[in-house]
């Protein structure tokens, strides 16, 4: 390559001693060292192209693989908070349904006291009421015989009247 430019140097150097310096040629000399030129220049363009792309991919790579781990940790850190949520949420919940169960069996052994108390306090009203009417059937028996003897007594009052006073009754 450097023989090429050496050449293309020496073509130029020679056309310009025979002609003279206003009549040279300048992009005819491009043109002929310029393609040798050219092509180098785009073959290593497009090494240096492909450098970049390369680079641009290994960047892109280590920039997903980065994004990927990144991502796998953070997604690993909220799946376990999520599970220790839930599993505090659960703790929670199975001591809620304990303590509930405690005031419900709480709460049915009071019903059942009071329903023993209500059946007792019937029993006692029941046998009350028996007795009130024994007590009664007893009372009207005795008013009944007492209004029977005053009646008697009525009788016999009149009677004691009439015969001390016999006018008095005509």
């Amino acid at each position: 390559m450097a023989q090429r430019r050496g050449q293309a140097q020496a073509h130029t150097t020679k056309t310009r001693k025979t002609e003279p310096v206003e009549d040279f040629d300048f992009l005819a000399s491009q043109q002929s060292t310029g393609s040798d030129d050219n092509a180098l220049q785009l073959a290593v363009a497009q090494q240096l192209m492909a450098s970049k792309e390369k680079k641009r991919k290994e960047m892109e790579k280590k920039f997903f693989a980065a994004a990927k781990s990144r991502l796998t940790n953070e997604m690993a850190q909220a799946a376990e908070e999520v599970k220790s949520t839930v599993e505090a949420t659960e703790l929670v919940y199975a001591k809620f349904i304990l303590d509930y169960a405690a005031a419900e069996d709480a709460i049915r052994a009071l019903w059942t006291e009071i329903k023993k108390e209500q059946d007792t306090l019937l029993d006692v009203a029941k046998r009350q009421r028996a007795a009130n009417e024994e007590l009664r059937k007893g009372t009207e028996k005795a008013q009944i015989v007492g209004m029977a003897q005053v009646k008697e007594a009525c009788h016999e009052t009149r009677s004691i009247i009439e015969t001390l006073l016999p006018s008095s009754g005509e």
